[in-house]
């Protein structure tokens, strides 16, 4: 999320001090039960404290493997942001291309969306959840960024949070992602609003890249950045920590395409990002799976430019065991956590 600067903060307090009274009025009736829906397989709910990208993808993934693996049958059911005219929304495409064989539910009206999958699931995985709360979670996780955990700032629209911080005792678990280290800090500084430390300390590892040229694909390993000069293009919450990635594996950045979250790419806007990138001296192309999806169905556009893809994982510095300890006595029935 591209926040407002700080001296901004008290040009935007009266808009803020609306925004908190009715997330108030909010959590108050959902407090309540009032409309809050049950549904029948469990659900773990993975989302953030702040508008922006966290890391919701890599481990709504990571969970929904670990289910495939112990025979749970999952179900990922999102809001589908910016869905095109087929109902597909970028993070929908991505899903698709990295775990295919896991039923979506997309729509806004997400209990709607999972009643209509094909066959009941045997457990869902609900993408930024937190706030969605219709739906009883029997396992509600809460993501927090290392780098910029927001617990420092304002609500909306003066700050990146969403609520406030008290909301993180609703919480089952925070998991810290982007890490590099256990930071007793953080940790003391979650464990003072969520009243217990982080369930688990995660980094976001590149595992590879998967790279797209002349309509050939194929899979190259991390190193091949260190060095290389490259365009960035990057349609997601955090295009800094992509950056900041690169960079620590040896890539020089040339030029950023300055696109939105969730950015639209059609044949001319694609034609124009060779042409800067090619223009910059940039020998490649980064971009994200979530752009990829969507600049891919104008491949033909892309020249001798190759494009590069890197693969995202999420790897655990610290809480593994207790982290899947959790799902799996969710799913199996011993709720931690009344949603």
């Amino acid at each position: 999320m591209h926040e407002p600067p700080r001296w901004a903060a008290t040009l935007l307090a009266p808009a803020t001090l609306v925004y908190a009274t009715v997330v108030d009025w909010r959590r108050r009736r959902f407090d309540a039960g009032a409309g809050v829906v049950r549904l029948d397989p469990p659900v773990i709910s993975v989302g953030n404290l702040v508008a922006g990208g966290t890391g919701k993808s890599p481990v709504c993934r990571t969970i929904a493997r670990h289910l495939l693996e112990t025979g749970r049958r999952p179900a990922i059911a999102m809001r589908g942001y910016r869905a095109d005219a087929t109902g597909m929304s970028d993070e929908a495409a991505e899903y698709a291309s990295r775990i295919p064989e896991v039923p979506l539910a997309v729509g806004a009206d997400r209990i709607a969306a999972i009643a209509a999958l094909k066959d009941p699931p045997g457990s869902i995985v609900l993408d930024d959840g937190f706030q969605h709360r219709r739906v009883h979670r029997d396992l509600d996780i809460v993501l927090v960024d290392a780098v910029h955990s927001g617990l420092d700032r304002g609500m909306l629209p003066s700050g990146p949070r969403r609520e406030p911080r008290s909301a993180l005792r609703r919480a089952d678990a925070v998991v810290v992602t982007r890490a590099s280290e256990v930071d007793p800090v953080l940790a003391a500084e979650i464990e003072r609003h969520h009243g217990r430390p982080p369930l688990a300390w995660t980094r976001h590892a590149w595992t590879g890249l998967t790279s797209h040229h002349r309509g050939v694909e194929s899979t190259r390993p991390v190193s091949d950045l260190d060095g290389r000069r490259v365009a960035t293009v990057f349609g997601v919450g955090n295009p800094a920590s992509i950056r900041r990635s690169i960079e620590a594996v040896g890539g020089i950045v040339v030029h950023d395409v300055a696109v939105r979250d969730h950015a639209a790419y059609d044949a001319t806007r694609v034609s124009a990002i060779v042409e800067a990138a090619g223009a910059a001296g940039a020998e490649a192309i980064v971009t994200t799976l979530k752009d990829w999806v969507k600049i891919g169905r104008h491949a033909d556009r892309l020249g001798d430019l190759p494009m590069l893809v890197p693969t995202l994982e999420i790897e655990f510095l610290a809480g593994k065991a207790a982290f899947f300890e959790a799902v799996d006595s969710t799913v199996a029935g011993a709720a931690p956590g009344s949603g």
